[in-house]
């Protein structure tokens, strides 16, 4: 993809081609990048399910936290998640649009997260001030050029762009180290978080795969052929993305890793005899029979 083609572009264009082929009902996961107002109008006249990352800095979210800011801190709405990290979390019905459809507003605070999470937005509003200097503005970050720069053009001295500070210190103290889930799909807000989350986790591997394929020699003899490769190989990190949200379910399972299920697995071998003496499957051993069980799979006697 073109690096000036934005996300919420991007898309307009798969829904558009996704109309062409027939297909209704997809599940998006996607990042804030793809946010638009017609975008999420757009999924929900499709009847598609998404979950979708909110960008920070929009008025209406902002409203939504407004409400919670101060109460989401308390002990009931404390949550651990895999024993790794706890967040505060609050989860409210939104009625999305005119229409008023159906969705679920995840609210999640960190304050640890808190330093990096402006950060970002500094870097944000970097970019937003270089678009307008350049004369490159984007319609979907209008918003954001009204809120958080002073923009005045004259005759005599042209464009001058300036940093609105006091709107700038007003988000950094209120909404640092909140972020936001929008989805009208899943109701739990650490589902929620987990299904965007392994999302990440395709795309930086898949982009791994595409840096490391750059510096090796490939008998590959055609681009086609190269397109093909990394085509399946995208489909097995789903596959490998699928796996760890099965095990992580598990309670015995949850501490190993996707190789080491894939490597317990590699041992149980079906042979076959040739004419009347059938097959055999090796034995299994308790693992084994648990990876199994965890995945829905029956061995046939």
């Amino acid at each position: 993809m073109q690096g000036n083609i934005t996300d919420v572009a991007t898309l307009k264009t798969t829904l558009r081609s996704l109309d062409l082929l027939g297909t209704s009902g997809m599940n998006f996961v996607l990042d804030r990048g793809f946010y638009s107002e017609q975008n999420i109008d757009d999924l929900f006249e499709r009847h598609h399910k998404f979950t979708i990352a909110l960008p920070s800095g929009r008025k209406w979210v902002e409203n939504i936290i407004d409400k919670y800011a101060d109460t989401i801190q308390s002990p009931v709405n404390y949550r651990k998640i895999d024993d790794v990290e706890s967040l505060f979390i609050k989860t409210v019905l939104h009625k999305w649009g005119k229409s008023s459809k159906r969705s679920y507003m995840h609210i999640y605070f960190n304050d640890r997260q808190a330093a990096t999470e402006f950060d970002r937005f500094t870097n944000e509003m970097l970019q937003y001030k270089e678009e307008v200097d350049s004369g490159k503005r984007l319609k979907e970050h209008e918003e954001y050029y009204q809120r958080y720069l002073t923009i005045k053009e004259t005759p005599k001295r042209g464009l001058k762009v300036s940093f609105n500070d006091e709107e700038i210190r007003k988000n950094r103290k209120r909404y640092a180290g909140f972020f936001c889930i929008l989805s009208n799909a899943i109701k739990d807000p650490i589902t929620a978080l987990r299904v965007y989350r392994a999302k990440d986790v395709v795309e930086n591997s898949f982009d791994d795969l595409k840096n490391t394929l750059d510096m090796k020699r490939l008998r590959i003899h055609s681009s086609a052929a190269m397109d093909a490769r990394l085509f399946l190989q995208f489909l097995a990190l789903i596959y490998i993305c699928r796996i760890r949200n099965i095990i992580q379910e598990d309670e015995v399972l949850r501490n190993l890793t996707v190789r080491e299920v894939m490597e317990d697995m590699e041992t149980l071998v079906q042979i076959k005899y040739s004419h009347r003496y059938g097959q055999l499957l090796t034995e299994t051993n308790p693992i084994q029979r648990k990876i199994m069980e965890a995945f829905g799979v029956t061995l046939l006697a």
